[in-house]
């Protein structure tokens, strides 16, 4: 992973803009929700900017086959500079008569963060067996800015106002535009096709289910999201009934779970490396199972342990998945089966969070982390009890262009052989 940006400058200003992206992006949805409470003094009027956000999710394989259609680089800049400009008529809002303004803004940066634009660039832009670091330090950086993002968002916004949040923001877009624009990559030509737009835009569920290594995996992803969705209505059961703790102090568990994630997304590809992909999810999924078992404790120090826990493995499974998608689809189906992923991963999410609130007052706090660890662990056991042959790995532009071993594998190679 180190190698993989020390050797790399393209990889670097890619990294480089995520991290920036990222940044702007967590800053900006809770501080948007803020705001629509303060012009409105209304809960709803903030739940209602949350919904917005995750609505563009579900056309997640319309924009993924866009994605496949178009070269993704010059689709992502202009992605960047219409949502600068639509983030700065964020300074006309003045009172709720513009709470329109912060919705259409949240809708625009819901578009900008379901389109897998950026996920399908790296195909075309790294080799093969760059993939894992790639993944591996993205991931570890996005968690790693989450912890602190909302806070500064919010801080900005109430020290400053709406205005300076918003400046803030178009700057980390305009930041990121710059980073990318500055990316030289050869990217793999759109493909013509004679199929009808109905059968294109599911190409992507289609492949995905030939593969039964990717399909595995994304099937216990859902089936795991599908349950343990219902923790963020339970946390705040546990911390009040459980620790005795005020409901802030879920805000501070998000900040270790936050760093638990930061952390352990640095290692994530070495382990992939020598225990593959199967293994690493289990140990994942294992370590999230343990967590949660821990959360039902009345100490706040085994409780926090526990988080700390749930947080070191959500990245094993993410880094796993996102390499999967990256190494075992071709270039010009990345944006659908991208997208198809996406969409069945969060629409289980979703589902789930409604359970939670639903159950919550109607089932014990105790009863719910029971229910997601016998989830978690079917996870794992489902990945296990049937192997999986062995997938080919899908060649880019990158692979064909490239001229020997990346210099992250050369780097690493004599340390230690791929687990793949």
């Amino acid at each position: 992973m180190w190698a993989l940006l020390r050797h790399n400058a393209q990889f670097r200003r890619i990294f480089a803009g995520e991290a920036v992206s990222a940044f702007g992006d967590s800053a900006m949805f809770l501080s948007l929700a803020i705001w629509a409470k303060d012009l409105t003094g209304s809960d709803a009027a903030a739940g209602a900017v949350i919904l917005v956000l995750t609505l563009p999710g579900l056309a997640s394989p319309l924009l993924g086959h866009l994605v496949d259609r178009v070269h993704r680089k010059p689709l992502l800049l202009w992605m960047y500079a219409g949502m600068a400009m639509l983030v700065l008529s964020l300074l006309a809002v003045r009172d709720s008569g513009q709470l329109w303004i912060i919705y259409v803004v949240a809708a625009g940066y819901g578009v900008l963060v379901s389109t897998p634009a950026r996920q399908a660039l790296l195909k075309d832009m790294l080799p093969s067996s760059d993939a894992l670091a790639a993944r591996s330090v993205l991931i570890s950086t996005r968690e790693g800015v989450r912890i602190i993002s909302p806070v500064v968002g919010a801080g900005l916004y109430a020290a400053y106002g709406g205005n300076a949040l918003a400046l803030l923001s178009t700057g980390t877009l305009i930041a990121a535009a710059v980073l990318l624009a500055s990316v030289k990559v050869v990217e793999s030509e759109p493909e013509p096709t004679s199929e009808s737009f109905r059968t294109s835009v599911a190409a992507g569920f289609r492949y995905l289910r030939g593969v039964p290594l990717l399909y595995r995996l994304t099937l216990a992803m859902v089936i795991f999201l599908g349950g343990v969705g219902m923790l963020e209505a339970a946390a705040f059961a546990a911390v009040d009934e459980g620790l005795g703790q005020p409901a802030a102090f879920v805000g501070v568990l998000a900040s270790v779970q936050g760093a638990g994630s930061a952390l352990a997304g640095l290692f994530a590809g070495a382990l992939v490396r020598r225990l593959g992909d199967i293994k690493t999810s289990c140990l994942g999924y294992a370590a999230i199972a343990v967590g949660l078992s821990l959360c039902v404790s009345h100490d706040v120090a085994l409780f926090m342990v526990g988080v700390i826990l749930i947080g070191v493995g959500l990245p094993f499974l993410f880094v796993v998945l996102g390499t999967a998608c990256h190494l075992y689809a071709p270039a010009r189906l990345q944006g659908r089966v991208n997208a198809t992923v996406n969409m069945a991963r969060d629409s289980a999410q979703t589902l789930s969070l409604f359970a939670g609130a639903v159950l919550i007052g109607v089932l014990d706090y105790r009863v719910m982390y029971a229910l997601m660890t016998v989830t978690t662990l079917a996870c794992a056991v489902s990945l296990l009890i049937r192997p999986v042959a062995a997938t080919t790995v899908v060649s880019s532009v990158a692979d064909e262009s490239a001229q020997g071993p990346s210099a992250a594998e050369a780097a690493t190679q004599e340390d230690a052989a791929p687990g793949r």
